[in-house]
C-alpha cells in the first residue's frame, strides 16, 4: 500500500496557503513568497520524491493546470505533469491536464481504493475541507507542516483548535535559513510500527553477536609450557574481526588436561564493518575449520584452498588480511602464512635487549584474487618468547586529534610488561590503548592474540 502524505504551507497561527493570489478568496495572495529559498525548494523536492501522484480538489486542480502546463521545464514541473492527479470533482469530462481521474462519489471509499493500488505515494496539496475529511477518516499516513514565521490573524485554518489530530505525533523539525520551521508529523500506529520494527532489528543484530561470540574459542587448547590469551572487541554490535586457537589433533576443544600436539593460530580483518563484515567473518571460521582440521599438510595449500572459499563465498571487492600459523607443540617450530595481515610481532630477550621478528612473508589478502599463491615460513620459537597478533583496529586506536597509537608504542608496552602472564599482557595492552585515545569513539574492531613461551 502507497502512503499519502499531505504537504501544505502555514502560518505561524495556523492559516493555510492558497494559491488563489489577490482576487481569490483569499486576500493575502502568495504570502509564502518572501520565506522561500533554494534550500526550502531542495526540502520541499526531497519531500515530494522522484515520482508521486496528486490528490486534490477542484479547485487546486484548476489553479495548477492553469500554470505548470506552461511553466519553462523544472524537476517540480517535470514531477506534478507527468504525475496522475486524483481530482475531486463533478465535472470529470473538463480535466484536460493529464494523467488524471475524477473521484466523484465515495470519497473515503475511493481513496482507500487509490492508496491501495501499486504505484508511488500520493501527495495531497491544497483544500482545507479534503485534507480535513482525510484526517477525520485516518487516510493520511504523514503531514508535512511548512510553518512560514508571520502571523496572519485571519484566513482559513488548516485545522480546527491549533493542533493535528491526537492520531499523529512529531517526528521531526528542522529549520530552513529563511525562517520556516519543517514539522513531519507521523501517523501514530506508523510510529508505533517503526519502533517494532527498530526493536526487531537490535534484537536480530543481538541475536547475530551471540552467534558470532561463539565463533571465537570459548576456552583454549592447553599445550605444554605455553600460556595463551585472546579477545575481540567490536567497534558495533557486530565485528569483522576474527581470530581462533585450534586443537589441531582432535579438531575439537580438549578435555581437562589434554595437550595437543599442534597448535593452530588464526587472526583476520575482514573489508569493511557490520553485518556483511560479520557474515564473511563466519564464511572464513567455517573454511579455516574445514581446511585444518582435514589433516596436517603444507600451510600454504591450505591457505590457498581458504582463499578459492572465500573468494567464491564473497561479492566482488570483499576480502581479509588474514595470518595463520601452526605451532608444533613438541619441536616449538612455528610454521605460517601472512595473507596481507598486519604482521604479528615475536619478541625474543638476546642479551639482556629485545629482538622483534616481524611475521610478514606469505602472499596477498585472501577472497580478492581466486588464483593466489601463498608460501609457508618457519620460525623456531624459544623458551620467553612472546608472540603478539592483532588487528590494526588497536594498533590505530586514535584520540581525538587524530593521532595513531601506533604499532610502535603497542610492541614497547608488550616489551615493558613482559612479566605480565598472558591474560594480564593483554588487558595491559587494551588500557594502553584506551589511555591514548582519552575517551575518543572507538572506530574499528580491536584484536590481540598473546602466546607466551
Amino acid at each position: 500500500m502507497r502512503k499519502l502524505k499531505i504537504i501544505e504551507h502555514i502560518s505561524l497561527d495556523g492559516i493555510i496557503q492558497t494559491s488563489g493570489g489577490p482576487d481569490g478568496d483569499f486576500p493575502y495572495g502568495d504570502w509564502t513568497a518572501p520565506y522561500r529559498s533554494p534550500a526550502g525548494l531542495q526540502v520541499v523536492n526531497e519531500m515530494y520524491g522522484k515520482t508521486c501522484d496528486v490528490l486534490c480538489a477542484r479547485r487546486t486542480y484548476d489553479l495548477l493546470a492553469s500554470v505548470w502546463p506552461k511553466i519553462p521545464k523544472s524537476e517540480m514541473g517535470d514531477r506534478l505533469n507527468a504525475a496522475t492527479k486524483y481530482v475531486v470533482t463533478h465535472r470529470p469530462e473538463s480535466l484536460q491536464w493529464g494523467p488524471s481521474e475524477a473521484i466523484a462519489a465515495d470519497l473515503v471509499e475511493s481513496v482507500r481504493r487509490i492508496k491501495a493500488k501499486n504505484g508511488p505515494d500520493l501527495v495531497v496539496m491544497g483544500s482545507g475541507s479534503l485534507i480535513s475529511m482525510l484526517l477525520d477518516n485516518g487516510l493520511a499516513d504523514e503531514v508535512v507542516l511548512l510553518v512560514n514565521p508571520i502571523a496572519l490573524g485571519k484566513g482559513k485554518r488548516f485545522f480546527e483548535g491549533g493542533s493535528l489530530p491526537r492520531g499523529f505525533a512529531l517526528g521531526t523539525s528542522r529549520a530552513l535559513p529563511s525562517g520556516i520551521l519543517v514539522n513531519v508529523y507521523k501517523l501514530i500506529p506508523t510510529l508505533a510500527e517503526e519502533a517494532l520494527s527498530r526493536a526487531k532489528l537490535e534484537r536480530e543484530f543481538e541475536i547475530a553477536r551471540e552467534v558470532q561470540e561463539r565463533l571465537f574459542p570459548q576456552t583454549f587448547p592447553s599445550v605444554a609450557g605455553v600460556d595463551m590469551a585472546a579477545y575481540c572487541r567490536p567497534a558495533q554490535a557486530v565485528g569483522g574481526d576474527y581470530y581462533n586457537l585450534i586443537d589441531i589433533r582432535t579438531g575439537s576443544l580438549p578435555d581437562a588436561g589434554h595437550s595437543c600436539t599442534r597448535l593452530g593460530v588464526a587472526i583476520g580483518d575482514i573489508s569493511g564493518k557490520g553485518m556483511s563484515a560479520a557474515l564473511l567473518m563466519a564464511s572464513l571460521h567455517a573454511s579455516l575449520r574445514g581446511q585444518v582440521l582435514s589433516g596436517t599438510g603444507d600451510l600454504g595449500a591450505k591457505m590457498a584452498n581458504v582463499n578459492r572459499l572465500l573468494f567464491d563465498a564473497s561479492g566482488s571487492n570483499r576480502y581479509a588480511t588474514f595470518f595463520y600459523a601452526e605451532l608444533d607443540c613438541a619441536s616449538r617450530m612455528l610454521h605460517y602464512v601472512n595473507g596481507g595481515h598486519n604482521p604479528p610481532a615475536l619478541l625474543r630477550k638476546e642479551d639482556g635487549a629485545w629482538r622483534v621478528f616481524r611475521l610478514a612473508d606469505g602472499g596477498p589478502v585472501i577472497g580478492l584474487l581466486a588464483g593466489a599463491v601463498y608460501k609457508e615460513q618457519i620460525l623456531p620459537l624459544l623458551p620467553g618468547d612472546i608472540l603478539l597478533a592483532f588487528t590494526d583496529g588497536i594498533s590505530e586506536a586514535m584520540n581525538a586529534a587524530g593521532d595513531e597509537w601506533g604499532e610502535d608504542r603497542m610492541i614497547a608496552e608488550a616489551e615493558t610488561h613482559a612479566d605480565l602472564n598472558a591474560e594480564k599482557s593483554l588487558q595491559h595492552l587494551f588500557r594502553a590503548a584506551d589511555d591514548f585515545a582519552a575517551g575518543a569513539t572507538q572506530h574499528d574492531d580491536m584484536t590481540i592474540v598473546v602466546l607466551r613461551l
